[in-house]
Order: C-alpha cells, then sequence, then structure tokens
C-alpha cells in the first residue's frame, strides 16, 4: 500500500483499535515545503488587526477624549466657582458687624453683594447663616423681567424630516445606555449630594467642593466656603453650577459623527472579513463535501492561490491533497488488479494440475504433476513474499532515520560483499568508481532501504549477465547530484521497455531461468525507495562503438549531502556502509 493512502484509512477511522505499527505507518516524512509565514508577518494577520482596530481605536480615543474633557471642565469649574466664593466671602466678612462671640452677618450689605456679583447662567449662590439656614439665595434675589418679541403664529406644524427623527432617537438610545452603564450609577451613588453635610463642614472651618448628584441625577460642581471675621465663622457661601451636564451632552452630540463613522467602519471591518475570509473558507468546506460525497468532482476545490495568503495556502494544499488522494487510490485499485491478476495465473496452473492428478494413470504422470504444483505453490509464495515487502517499503521509510552516508564506503563495501559470497563460476561485481579519496561524497539515505535498491539492481543485473560477466558499479557527482550507476553485460533492455521495466510484475526471464522464479516487483520497489529520496531511477541500454546492445545500465540520481552534515559525518558513515551487503540477497 502506499504512504498517504494509509494515512488516510487511519485517520478516517479513529474510533478504530490501531496498533503502534499502524499508527508509525501514517508518519509523513516527505512533505510538501509550502510557504510558511510568521503569524505576526502574515499579510491575512494584518488585514485583520488593521481592519478591527481603525474602529476600535476610534470609539476608545473619542471615549477618552470625552471622559478627559468632563474631568477637566470639572476641576476647571471648581477652580472657578471657588475664585467666585472666595471674592464673595471676602466682601462678605469685612461687612460683618462686631468682633468675637458678639460678630453677625450683614444680611442687607451680603443681599447688595450678591445683587451686584455678574452670576453667570446656570449658577447658584446661596448664603447660610451660622445655624445652617439658608439666608439669601440668587434664584430668590433675582428681580429683573426680560422683554421679547413672541414668535409668529404657525397655523401648521411641518412634519419634521425622518433623518432627524432617527437622529434623535439614535442620540436618545445612546444618551440612555451611556446613561444606564453600571459604572456611572457607581459614580452616582458615589456622589450623591448631601447639602446639610457640606455645610456642616464648611461651618467646621474646612471648604467642601467637587461634583455632586441631586435627587434627580443632575451633575452640579458645587464650593462651599466659610465666612469668617478674624476666626468666627459667622456662615457659608455656597457657589454651584449646574451647566456642566449640558456642556457634556453638547460635547456628545459633537461626537455622534465620530461614532457613526466608528460604526461604519466596523461594518466594512466586518463585511471585508466576511467576503474575504468567511465566504472563501465556507467555498472551500462546500467543494470538500462535494469531493468527499463524488470522485468525479476531483477538481471541485477552488484555486484561491493567486490571494497569496493562508487561505491560498490553504486551497493550493487542498487541491494537491485531493488530487494525491485520488491518485493514491487509483493507484491501490491498480495494484489490487495486478495482484489479483498475478495470483490467478499460478492458481488456474494448481487447479489444471489438481483436476489431471485424479486422472492420471501411472506414477510418472502423477510425480510430474505433483511437481508442477509444488512450483506453483513456491511460485505464489515467492510472490505473496514480493507483495508484502512493496507494501510495507512506506512503513519501513516512516520507521527509517535518514543518515549522512560516504558514497565510496557503500560502493567498496558492498563489492567486497559480493566478491567474498560468490560461489565459483558466475558473474563477478566490480567497483569502477572514479570518485576522489581527498574530497568524500556524501548522501543522505535511509541506511537499509536503500541498500536494498543497490542489492536488487546488482542481483537483477547478475541475473542476465553471462556466466563470465562483469557486473559494474560506480559514481560520479555533477550539479550537486550524486549518480550511482549499476551496469551489466546481458542481453539489454528491449527498445522502448526503458520505463515499463519499473512496472509492477513486469518480468523478462533470461534464457534458462525457471519460470516463476522473478515476481517483478524488485525494480518497482526501486523506483518507489529513491523516490521517497527525492531521487530519480532509470534505465537505458549499454551501446557498443559498432551500435550494438552490450548490456543494460541502471542509473540512481540523489542529491548530494553537503560537508555541512557535521565533523563526525565520515567516521560514522564508514562504519553504516559494511552494513550494506550484510543483510541476504
Amino acid at each position: 500500500m502506499h504512504k498517504k493512502a494509509e494515512t488516510v484509512a487511519v485517520s478516517g477511522n479513529k474510533n478504530s483499535d490501531v496498533s503502534p505499527s499502524e499508527r508509525t505507518r501514517t508518519k509523513i516524512r516527505d512533505r510538501r515545503r509550502g510557504p510558511r509565514r510568521s503569524l505576526l508577518t502574515s499579510r491575512l494577520t494584518r488585514n485583520i488587526f488593521f481592519s478591527n482596530i481603525i474602529g476600535l481605536m476610534i470609539l476608545v480615543f473619542g471615549a477618552l477624549a470625552m471622559n478627559r474633557f468632563e474631568s477637566g471642565l470639572i476641576e476647571a469649574k471648581v477652580d472657578n466657582l471657588r475664585s467666585l466664593a472666595a471674592t464673595i466671602t471676602t466682601v462678605i466678612s469685612e461687612q460683618a458687624t462686631g468682633y468675637g462671640g458678639a460678630a453677625e452677618l450683614d444680611l442687607e450689605g451680603a443681599r447688595q453683594v450678591l445683587r451686584g456679583v455678574n452670576v453667570p447662567e446656570g449658577w447658584r449662590v446661596r448664603l447660610h447663616d451660622d445655624a445652617g439656614q439658608v439666608a439669601l439665595d440668587t434664584e430668590a434675589l433675582d428681580d429683573t423681567i426680560s422683554m421679547s418679541t413672541l414668535d409668529p403664529i404657525i397655523t401648521e406644524q411641518p412634519d419634521p424630516r425622518w433623518q432627524d427623527v432617527w437622529q434623535e432617537r439614535v442620540r436618545s438610545w445612546m444618551s440612555k445606555a451611556a446613561f444606564n452603564l453600571p459604572w456611572r450609577k457607581h459614580r452616582r451613588d458615589a456622589w450623591r449630594r448631601d447639602l446639610k453635610l457640606d455645610v456642616d463642614k464648611a461651618l467646621a472651618g474646612e471648604p467642601a467642593e467637587g461634583p455632586r448628584y441631586d435627587a434627580d441625577d443632575n451633575l452640579i460642581v458645587t464650593v462651599s466656603l466659610p465666612v469668617k471675621r478674624v476666626q468666627q465663622v459667622l456662615g457659608v457661601v455656597t457657589v454651584e453650577s449646574n451647566d456642566v451636564a449640558s456642556i457634556v451632552s453638547a460635547e456628545r452630540r459633537a461626537l455622534a459623527p465620530i461614532i457613526t463613522l466608528a460604526f461604519i467602519a466596523t461594518l466594512l471591518s466586518s463585511m471585508a472579513l466576511t467576503l474575504f475570509i468567511t465566504l472563501p473558507m465556507r467555498h472551500l468546506a462546500r467543494a470538500a463535501e462535494i469531493v468527499t460525497r463524488s470522485s468525479e468532482k476531483r477538481d471541485a476545490i477552488p484555486d484561491l492561490s493567486s490571494r497569496r495568503d493562508e487561505i491560498g495556502d490553504l486551497s493550493t494544499v487542498m487541491r494537491e491533497m485531493t488530487q494525491g488522494l485520488y491518485t493514491r487510490i487509483d493507484d491501490i485499485a491498480d495494484f489490487a488488479a495486478d495482484v489479483a491478476h498475478e495470483i490467478k495465473n499460478p492458481l488456474t496452473s494448481l487447479r489444471s494440475a489438481s483436476d489431471t492428478l485424479r486422472v492420471a494413470k501411472t506414477d510418472e504422470q502423477r510425480a510430474k504433476l505433483i511437481d508442477i504444483i509444488q512450483q506453483d505453490v513456491g511460485r505464489m509464495d515467492r510472490l505473496i513474499s514480493d507483495i508484502s515487502k512493496a507494501s510495507k517499503v512506506d512503513a519501513n521509510l516512516a520507521r527509517e532515520t535518514a543518515q549522512t552516508l560516504d558514497v565510496s564506503e557503500i560502493i567498496r563495501n558492498i563489492t567486497e560483499f559480493y566478491s567474498q559470497t560468490r560461489s565459483g563460476e558466475g558473474p563477478s561485481v566490480v567497483n569502477y568508481s572514479k570518485l576522489p579519496d581527498d574530497d568524500p561524497v556524501f548522501i543522505r539515505a535511509f541506511e537499509t532501504p536503500f541498500a536494498q535498491v543497490l542489492r536488487n539492481l546488482i542481483d537483477n543485473a547478475l541475473t542476465f549477465s553471462p556466466p563470465t560477466g562483469i557486473v559494474g558499479i560506480g559514481a560520479k557527482t555533477t550539479d550537486g547530484r550524486v549518480f550511482i550507476i549499476v551496469e551489466d553485460q546481458g542481453p539489454g533492455i528491449p527498445e522502448g521497455n526503458e520505463e515499463t521495466v519499473f512496472d509492477r510484475f513486469y518480468t523478462q526471464r533470461p534464457k534458462g531461468a525457471q519460470f516463476g522464479s522473478h515476481s517483478g516487483l524488485g525494480l518497482a520497489i526501486c523506483r518507489q525507495i529513491i523516490t521517497a529520496h527525492k531521487g530519480l531511477i532509470y534505465a537505458e541500454n549499454r551501446i557498443s562503438d559498432e551500435g550494438k546492445v552490450v548490456g543494460a545500465r541502471f542509473v540512481v540520481n540523489v542529491p548530494r549531502q553537503t560537508r555541512g552534515g557535521g565533523p563526525s559525518a565520515p567516521k560514522n558513515t564508514a562504519k553504516k556502509a559494511k552494513r550494506f551487503g550484510r543483510s541476504k540477497r
């Protein structure tokens, strides 16, 4: 089975009991190295942050500016009220009569003073006696009569514009919402006005000032100062202003355009996020659902790679994943069909031999049929073993760890192994590598699978070479690639079959070879392993100067590992390379 197909099978059945070995098979070593973006430098992250922070910053700055304005206004009001109250108390104290315990306020003089003071609109001045009772009040002293021309009588009142109606409703709603905020309720309770307490505090000789809320929850700024004759407190002057709330309300109304702008910015940012993030994600999700339901919709995943962000990367990966999964599924189906076809051949032979065995008349005929049955059983055993090995290649690669190997040591040790294990007559294995000893060539490879590739190529070359032939193995480097070459002196590859030889169950028996002794999976396994090494493997015929085919040549092309693998690499790879030839052929 192929690696990615096994991954899908395992991940699709999460609730089933999965052994550790099966979990290991799901590892994917050769992941696609797509674009990797840092979270902070991502374009999509920047868009999300900037689109949402604009409206937020507008609201924050508006709220901060309003709070600071209100606090500054209250402080300025307290200073103004204190200045006016100090002036009034100074004048009234100078008009007081008597000294010590006989000192008392001159109420008539104080009345003239309050009438002569230019009290701004929305301000109020009160004079309390030493008992805390109100003696004078500017609201009661105002006896002016204002005269003005009345507006003309309007017989028909025009309907207000709908914009004005909605604007007033929004303002009213916002004012009510702001008024009912919990922290504002807490502030009103903390600043609740107690006029008697302020007057008593001032009668005790200490000024009382600051913002207060009256019984109707109106904001008032008040200052209460004692009126003293030397050290004797004769009364209290209270100056208050109730125009702070109206000024703040006017400023809040002035913030209406800012709040509207913030709302529009938030709305636009939400729409942008919906259009550029939510909708593409929904399209991807629906396309993935369509792909899972129909095998004919392989191209349903939209191509969003032009976005050049994480969603574009996701669409690219999903398209490649979908194509890869269907490719694996097709490969599995083809593999199953090939296996069924290859197993059917010996089974047909077994059935024919067993049927004929029943009607065999002589012992010689029965012995011959039994030999055929045993050969077919052996053929099926070899076929099933090779199929099992082919299906475990990806799992073995997942369990292996890539290591830095010395190519010269690999070739030298594997050549020595075949030389030492050669029995009697037969082709020999020769090392014709010309790699320099002073500049070792390293590759990054999975040791055991890579050794299997070289053994398969050499065993295949030995099979097709004549008894006195030579199988050569060598290596060369070009442009950062390493080429390991295995050559034989056999009949070569039939013309046009240079790629077909790597297909599963491709068999071409040399002359004299027993039928069924080759499963046709060796070269297919080699290509599978080399592909996992990000390399190539191909076959070609060796042509003599006369233009004749004098053998076959198999070339393994893998990336070269730079010396950056570490200073200890040459020492370790020599020992590891000696194990290349120790496995059974």
